[in-house]
């Protein structure tokens, strides 16, 4: 490994524990200032307000929520950095628990999308540039257009209108059937099913922007003096395109890994919350409904470590693939 690389590797790493501190402090201030009364998110409405003054007062103490708020977050901050994330009051688990047995969920919908977002992106990038200016090239301009304006709600329902109401071919909700296969292969199969419509779901609705940004690095790319170089040789258009144009284009991607990991809770949330798939999305939902601010929190914490870490991979995968890029 370059030198150099190990040096900006090893400055990055020094550089989290401060930068989660930081959003660890702003995070704590959010939910601190959240008009959202704890006791009544751990206890419920209905029962706080059947419970005597003395009793609330009980549990205010309980949950440390009658100290300053500097020994509130010290506190908090403590037992994060013991490995307690808090109690979900929704789930009536440990915080770290819930998380991490819905994130390989998550991570399977995601991976599998965006993938296939990718794949379809490059693939219809370079037929519209290998046939630039022809109706084929308007085509999928327009219907890249069409894709981005519509919202990712309205193309799962319609997903799960089609393919699961009126055809029938594709389950409509869930990670598996109701009556779990018990033997293996059925198993795997049962469980790729229920993954095609929510993954084609988060792939057509993101797929719009994955095109426009390859297409726009595509054609910086045919922009290039070694390209005009390949032109005056009198290499064929669709050589240079596949041979020196095309990766290059492909090097800012890398830089989109560290961008795609914010969508592992956000952009999922929808498609979760709408074909019921029991990933860290539908639980953020599920949490903000039901005012579970210390799920929140460790959603949030856990989250901003997966994009601190996904920027760090996405600089250093970069600077592997591209020997061009010196870190100093």
């Amino acid at each position: 490994m370059d030198r150099n690389l190990a040096s900006f590797i090893v400055r990055r790493v020094i550089q989290i524990p401060p930068l989660l501190l930081g959003i660890s402090v702003l995070t704590f201030l959010i939910f601190y200032f959240s008009p959202v009364d704890p006791v009544v998110a751990y206890l419920g409405l209905i029962t706080v307000q059947k419970m005597p003054p003395e009793d609330l007062a009980k549990v205010e103490t309980q949950l440390g929520l009658d100290q300053p708020v500097q020994v509130r977050y010290l506190a908090w901050l403590g037992k994060i950095l013991q490995g307690d994330w808090g109690f979900s009051y929704i789930n009536k688990r440990p915080v770290m628990d819930v998380i991490l047995e819905r994130f390989p969920a998550t991570l399977i919908l995601t991976l599998t999308g965006y993938g296939l977002s990718a794949i379809l992106a490059v693939l219809l990038g370079l037929a519209s540039a290998l046939r630039a200016g022809s109706r084929l090239d308007a085509s999928l301009n327009g219907l890249s257009y069409l894709l981005y304006s519509m919202p990712t709600f309205l193309v799962a329902l319609l997903a799960m209108l089609v393919f699961s109401a009126w055809l029938g071919w594709l389950p409509s909700s869930r990670m598996v059937s109701v009556d779990v296969p018990e033997s293996f292969m059925p198993y795997v199969l049962d469980r790729i099913r229920h993954l095609i419509l929510p993954a084609c779901v988060l792939a057509v609705s993101h797929m719009a922007a994955f095109y426009a940004y390859f297409r726009s690095s595509l054609q910086e790319s045919m922009n290039e003096d070694y390209v005009l170089t390949a032109r005056a040789k009198g290499l064929a258009e669709r050589d240079i395109i596949l041979r020196h144009a095309l990766r290059n284009s492909l090097l800012p991607f890398i830089t989109q890994i560290g961008l795609i990991i914010p969508f592992l809770i956000g952009g999922s949330v929808v498609v979760e919350s709408i074909f019921a798939w029991p990933g860290i999305g539908k639980l953020a939902y599920d949490a903000a409904l039901r005012a579970d601010y210390m799920l929140l929190m460790g959603l949030t914490l856990f989250t901003s470590l997966l994009v601190i870490l996904g920027n760090l991979l996405a600089d250093v995968a970069y600077a592997l693939v591209d020997p061009r890029v010196k870190y100093g």
